[in-house]
């Protein structure tokens, strides 16, 4: 009894950092609908992340088709108040080999890299009923607005801005004997109308259990599908996150977590 006792403690002294979602930006929020939550102040983020097919955005083809690929990032939340965020997509290209481009064995060869801003000017207390307000801005390119004369097929050559969109998002947090039942509302919107699916209000619910408060349940609505997965944080560095688009479509990634400050 003794012995389980201890190793009762020493897991939940494992495991009492609370989590934050990463979502493919490296950015705090849900699966791939954006909150107000903020990262712990101070922690750097270096993160990989396989994206299906259906969970990238439309504009992002290949000869026409959408393809499976991956993403890896740097974030960090420097004050309480803000997040940034490096992010590179793997892009699928062919391949020039000894100055001949190599057309039948196209592969992942380009990227498309872009930086995330998120600033939470309101900030949830406990015990009040206020939520947390936050507004960011994912691939923010000002090249694309030089530009928008032209038609947007020819636009998308010059200035991928793939995952460029803005939103406002809040986000409330219930402790109930324990656990915590976060729910969380965002208005969205992508540049390219491609991406319009995921237009207009989005939203979705968390959920972390008294006993792995650092594990959370989430489901999300992003405007045309229905998301749902975990994230989990081990050892205090390493985040675990995986979902199902729409129930059957995997994505997923890990992520290393250290404080700086």
């Amino acid at each position: 009894m003794k012995m389980r006792y201890i190793m009762g403690c020493f897991m939940v002294l494992l495991f009492s950092v609370p989590a934050v979602a990463q979502q493919y930006t490296g950015m705090s929020g849900l699966i791939h609908v954006p909150s107000a939550d903020m990262g712990e102040e101070g922690e750097a983020r270096a993160g990989v992340h396989f994206l299906n097919r259906e969970f990238t955005p439309n504009v992002l083809t290949y000869k026409g088709d959408k393809y499976h690929t991956m993403s890896y990032y740097l974030s960090i939340t420097p004050f309480r108040w803000m997040e940034i965020a490096y992010t590179c997509t793997l892009l699928k290209s062919t391949k020039i080999v000894d100055g001949v481009e190599d057309k039948e064995h196209p592969g992942l060869h380009r990227k498309d890299r872009y930086f995330s801003l998120k600033l939470q000017p309101v900030r949830e207390k406990p015990g009040k009923w206020w939520p947390s307000v936050a507004i960011g801005v994912n691939d923010l390119d000002f090249r694309v607005n030089w530009l928008k004369t032209q038609h947007e097929a020819d636009v998308s050559r010059v200035v991928n801005s793939y995952f460029s969109n803005y939103y406002v998002a809040l986000s409330k947090h219930f402790r109930l004997k324990g656990n915590v039942l976060g729910v969380h509302m965002a208005y969205r919107h992508w540049r390219w109308s491609l991406n319009s699916k995921w237009n207009g209000p989005v939203g979705g619910i968390t959920f972390s259990p008294s006993f792995q408060k650092n594990f959370r349940l989430i489901a999300e609505y992003t405007g045309d599908d229905v998301n749902v997965g975990f994230d989990w944080k081990l050892w205090k560095h390493l985040l675990v996150q995986s979902s199902l688009q729409n129930g059957k479509y995997f994505s997923g990634g890990v992520c290393f977590c250290i404080n700086l400050l």
